[in-house]
């Protein structure tokens, strides 16, 4: 779960949310860039949940016999969680076409059931490293710290990411609506015969402030796997 919620999942959300126009006009197979890394990074969020959820249930030989609040939450958040993590991919299978009227609905369905399912999967992990089956580490606290650093980093990188885009929206809305007029030009010449001077089509335009944009994501991924990786450790070591 720390895995899947600490790594994939952060950055996958990231990368769909402010990454969209990081890399023009790169496919990856038949897809855009950005879109193939956030599906096989929350395709990874979604195996590491099942395995997870999987094996709990056989290393417990069925439901948890917690009793005791809040660690009685913790079953409750993870199937939810779950749940949730499953619904999402079902969701995007019924995506409609961008030019379709009711894509902004499907985008804040999409948004929103990621969302809770992040939010809740990172409480149910300040749960599940007070646990007894996670290695009795209610004596220690730099564990729950660490999280608890982590959780504000993310948050300040995407209040930054947030500035960041407000700042540079009407510059990237004036070069994305440039090169509309530029594909539409070269579209309406390549269709008339009449029409006998060759023209290139036009580049997809890079956006501005992207290298702003390359310094955290490499930095938020840096943090998040150093981080995985410590709490994981921990867990192992105790």
């Amino acid at each position: 779960m720390i895995l899947a919620w600490v790594l994939c999942a952060s950055i996958g959300t990231l990368i769909a949310r402010y990454y969209k126009l990081q890399w023009p006009g790169r496919l990856l197979g038949r897809e855009a860039f950005w879109f193939q890394l956030h599906r096989i990074l929350m395709g990874f969020t979604c195996c590491l949940t099942l395995l997870s959820f999987i094996l709990i249930f056989i290393d417990l030989r069925g439901y948890s016999g917690l009793d005791s609040f809040p660690e009685l939450l913790h079953p409750i958040l993870g199937i939810i969680v779950t749940i949730l993590t499953f619904m999402n991919p079902l969701i995007a299978l019924c995506r409609c076409d961008p030019s379709h009227e009711n894509r902004p609905c499907f985008n804040w369905i999409h948004w929103l059931v990621g969302t809770i399912a992040y939010v809740l999967a990172v409480l149910n992990l300040f749960l599940g490293l007070r646990l007894e089956r996670a290695g009795d580490l209610s004596s220690i606290n730099y564990h729950i710290w660490l999280l608890i650093f982590f959780v504000l980093f993310q948050f300040i990188v995407e209040i930054i990411l947030e500035i960041h885009t407000l700042y540079h929206w009407k510059r990237n809305k004036k070069l994305w609506q440039a090169y509309r007029l530029e594909l539409e030009e070269y579209n309406a010449a390549k269709t008339n015969p009449v029409s006998l001077q060759p023209r290139s089509r036009p580049l997809e335009p890079l956006p501005r402030g992207r290298c702003l944009r390359v310094f955290l994501m490499s930095l938020h991924g840096v943090v998040a796997a150093a981080v995985a990786c410590i709490l994981c450790i921990v867990v192992l070591a105790y």
